[in-house]
């Protein structure tokens, strides 16, 4: 089964730099759960539960028992 993304396009600025907080714990080999997003982004926490929601409905992130790692992508460090 392939892995499908909706297009990056698609998020808001909002979406984008929860993505990309979520990609620099996981390119540091870990897992972004909700207390570090808080601690990392000032919003309230149910902006940030809405957009985590909207990035695993497409794709771009993954939830797991540790917390949120990233989706398929085609990009390297």
């Amino acid at each position: 089964m392939e892995d499908k993304r909706a297009d990056v396009q698609e998020l808001s600025d909002f979406e984008l730099h929860v993505y990309e907080t979520v990609a620099e714990i996981d390119k540091a080999g870990g897992a972004a759960n909700i207390d570090t997003l808080r601690n990392l982004i000032d919003r309230p926490e149910e902006d940030i539960w809405a957009a985590l929601s909207h990035l695993v409905s497409a794709n771009h992130v993954h939830s797991t028992a540790k917390g949120f790692t990233l989706g398929p992508h085609d990009w390297a460090p």
